[in-house]
Order: C-alpha cells, then structure tokens, then sequence
C-alpha cells in the first residue's frame, strides 16, 4: 500500500501509511491528522507501518510529534505491525521502547499498557 488512510474504530483512530514517508509528505499529513487528534471520544491513536518501505528523519520526527500531541490531549499513542524495515530503524534510533509497540489485534503479541 502506498500512501495514508485513517479510520476511525470506536474510540481508536487507525493511521494506515504505506510506502515512504519523507519530508514532501509530512506537511499534509500533520494536516489531515489534526482533525483525528481532536476528534471527540478518541482514545488512543494507532499509526500502522505495516506497509511503509522507508522513513527519513522527518518521518521519524512526525511519529514522535504524534505521540506527544496525543499523549498531551490525554489520548494513547502506540505503533503497530512495524515492517522489518522500520523496526530495524527504530531499534537503531533507540526508538523502540519510546514508543508503546504492538500487532494488530489478529497478532497478539501487543506491548502496549
């Protein structure tokens, strides 16, 4: 999948990203994300890498804004289903355990409190 989807399960909100995430992209996505963050009845935010190939700093600095703007209203953030890929480079930015990590709920495995 390429690209960026969100939807909306309850009192979850799901950021789907596909493909690359770098620095032409982050601007509209800090845009379309805004409305989701102040949504009402959101708890928590998912942003799922599942199908992202790679991220440049400016990726990494949108998921981290993201944290910090949800957990600042009070809402959850977590990632989940990281690729090989972006796991590796979470892991090497020491990133990992920054975020609450996770698989969908079909995966188990769910680090997240």
């Amino acid at each position: 999948m390429e690209g960026f989807e969100v939807r909306r399960e309850g009192e979850r909100v799901v950021m789907i990203l596909g493909g690359e995430i770098v620095m032409d992209m982050i601007q509209e996505y800090k845009v379309r994300m805004e409305h989701h963050l102040c949504a009402d009845g959101c708890r928590e935010v998912v942003a799922d890498l599942s199908g992202v190939t790679f991220m440049d700093s400016s990726g990494i600095g949108f998921l981290i804004g993201l944290r910090r703007r949800a957990e600042s209203s009070g809402r959850r953030f977590r990632l989940q289903n990281p690729s090989p890929q972006i796991n590796k480079l979470l892991n090497m930015l020491r990133l990992s355990d920054f975020f609450a990590m996770g698989q969908n709920r079909q995966g188990g495995n769910d680090r997240s409190a």
